[in-house]
């Protein structure tokens, strides 16, 4: 497929709304993703550096997601943006809040990735997998290991041949392909001309695009797009697939935790004008970091050293739960470092975070 058509496919999806993907498929077309939001099901884990959200041999980092315990692995709905860094400028306004500079130079060695180097989804809620009540397109696109090679009844919009940019590309199979939109998910339909009892739709006609249908058929997955093998077809009532009502007494959210910083834990040769950012993993109460927040040097000083604490100046940035520390001069060369987060501070609804601390060392 040209470059041009995935363009035009990935500006017809800017006017759709959010998109049910896979972390395969994220991997796959990252142009097609780029900037989007999406909904995932997914597999979340962490190191001791970052949080991944994984599919077999496939990752992608992931950022305000808080991680799981080391070594565990949970089974997420995640929403979020997805991000192919290396298609932004480093002083680009949708991530220069983010610590992109000190991922790029842990994981790739140098301050800012390439095209497709580094992936991420940039989340804005994530909740515990479901059981879904009914098998529907939705269900199908976010989890389609589960429903491979078998057959389905799914309702959804008819959407002509991908005229509105629903799915990365087509298929080829046959020029009776056609997809079949519901919600926040599409799938190809193919193996079957779309008409019936009844009805005869248009592939390249947008009227047509008013009628739903109901299709039974087998599911399958090529180059990581869900496709139905269709093997009846019949219209079907308008429908709606509102989200998952949440239940009416939600258990409480845990405790806020920090899940990155920059520096790291024990960096070294950092530079001393550096700015310090702590993410958290909860939304917080800017106000709670008054007077809560200590920086101060480690060990004996150098003959020719200050003895006075560093004086800094703190900044929330809500968007995306970064406290940004600011020094006022620059750190003492080849200094320990440590910045306090003390009792006190706490997230948005008032749960505590615990105290909490980091050290690095300055370079010269």
């Amino acid at each position: 497929m040209c470059a041009a058509v995935v363009l035009a496919a990935a500006s017809a999806a800017a006017q759709t709304g959010r998109r049910a993907a896979t972390v395969r498929g994220l991997a796959e077309y990252p142009l097609y993703f780029h900037r989007e939001e999406v909904v995932l099901v997914v597999d979340v884990t962490s190191d001791d550096f970052l949080t991944w959200l994984v599919d077999g041999g496939v990752r992608v980092l992931a950022l305000d997601v808080p991680p799981p315990a080391a070594g565990a692995v949970e089974r997420l709905e995640v929403t979020g943006t997805f991000y192919d860094l290396g298609r932004l400028r480093d002083d680009d306004p949708r991530v220069r809040d983010l610590p992109v500079a000190r991922i790029s130079d842990r994981l790739l060695g140098k301050p800012w990735p390439g095209v497709g180097e580094l992936p991420v989804v940039v989340a804005t809620s994530t909740r515990p997998r479901r059981d879904p009540s009914a098998t529907t397109v939705r269900s199908v696109v976010l989890e389609p290991e589960r429903y491979a090679d078998r057959g389905v009844t799914l309702t959804g919009r008819f959407r002509g041949r991908n005229l509105y940019g629903d799915m990365p590309e087509a298929p080829g199979e046959s020029r009776w392909d056609f997809v079949l939109r519901s919600a926040d998910a599409a799938v190809w339909v193919v193996g079957k001309e779309p008409r019936g009892d009844g009805f005869e739709l248009d592939l390249l006609r947008r009227a047509d695009t008013g009628r739903w249908l109901e299709v039974t058929g087998q599911v399958r997955v090529e180059d990581e797009m869900v496709l139905v093998e269709a093997g009846a077809l019949r219209l079907a009532e308008p429908a709606a697939e509102p989200e998952p009502i949440p239940d009416a007494a939600p258990a409480p959210l845990p405790p806020p935790v920090v899940i990155f910083s920059a520096p790291l834990a024990d960096d070294i040769d950092v530079p001393p004008d550096t700015t310090v950012r702590v993410q958290f993993s909860r939304d917080m109460d800017p106000d709670s970091f008054e007077g809560n927040v200590r920086v101060r040097y480690l060990g004996a000083p150098a003959a020719d050293a200050g003895t006075g604490e560093p004086a800094f100046d703190t900044a929330y940035r809500g968007r995306n739960r970064v406290l940004e520390i600011r020094l006022d001069f620059e750190l003492e060369a080849f200094r320990s470092v440590q910045v306090d987060l003390l009792e006190g501070i706490s997230a948005s609804d008032g749960e505590p975070l615990a105290p909490w601390s980091l050290s690095f060392f300055t370079g010269g």
